[in-house]
């Protein structure tokens, strides 16, 4: 069965991650941006997780996992399983299944409800990569391969855009209109622009193809060529 790909906005979801090793800071480092609220259960941690722990940064669980610990965090809505005990992994697996809660497990595809892809991120730009659980080493090596194709100027670009987009939209232009004025500023030089780092150039691509009423001043000033 192929996966579905979806995005997940946890702003101030609560987030479990059981085990607190190098797989639960890997884990935990991959959603300290995404604004959710974290729950460590472990009975001890690795030292950057226990800093964290200290610092309020994290909430922790000074437990050996028990099914009736998920019960504490009564809103979560993912709970990611990092242990190396398959035992440990198949209690948390089924008490996350009982509670209708999606499930990671680290490593071992046949117990996750979901799978964590590769990821590249410039700024707002998101790209992930998957096998469908079959080959995470091949999926880290299309990603290291993507990076070198997607650099910082996609970073900037994607903030331009969507600088751009608020402009145009408040035109009250057809959205077939707009979506020609989207691609033609994607398909223009605009990124080799950027990477160069050339804000003249920038500047002068997107006075020839906006028209007169959008200013294309604060969207290059907004995302802070350098």
């Amino acid at each position: 069965m192929r996966p579905y790909p979806i995005m997940m906005n946890l702003e101030g979801k609560q987030i479990i991650v059981v085990g607190g090793g190098r797989v639960a800071l890997r884990k935990i480092n991959g959603l300290r941006e995404s604004g959710a609220h974290i729950t460590v259960i472990s009975p001890k941690l690795e030292n950057e997780l226990k800093k964290l722990a200290e610092n309020g940064n994290r909430s922790w669980i000074e437990e050996e996992f028990d099914d009736s610990l998920l019960d504490l965090c009564p809103e979560a809505v993912l709970v990611f399983g990092t242990t190396d005990q398959r035992e440990v992994n198949l209690r948390i697996q089924t008490a996350s299944t009982k509670r209708k809660i999606p499930c990671n497990i680290a490593d071992v595809p046949d117990l996750c409800t979901f799978i964590v892809p590769a990821v590249i991120t410039q700024g707002d730009l998101i790209i992930s990569v998957s096998t469908g659980g079959s080959s995470p080493a091949l999926a880290r090596r299309i990603r290291e391969d993507l990076e070198k194709v997607f650099g910082p100027e996609y970073a900037v670009m994607t903030r331009l855009m969507g600088g751009l987009r608020k402009q145009i939209l408040s035109t009250g232009s057809s959205s077939d209109e707009n979506r020609k004025l989207f691609l033609e500023i994607v398909d223009s030089e605009m990124l080799d622009a950027l990477r160069q780092n050339d804000k003249e150039k920038a500047f002068a691509i997107l006075k020839a193809i906006l028209p007169r009423d959008v200013d294309p001043v604060p969207a290059i000033e907004e995302p802070k060529l350098r």
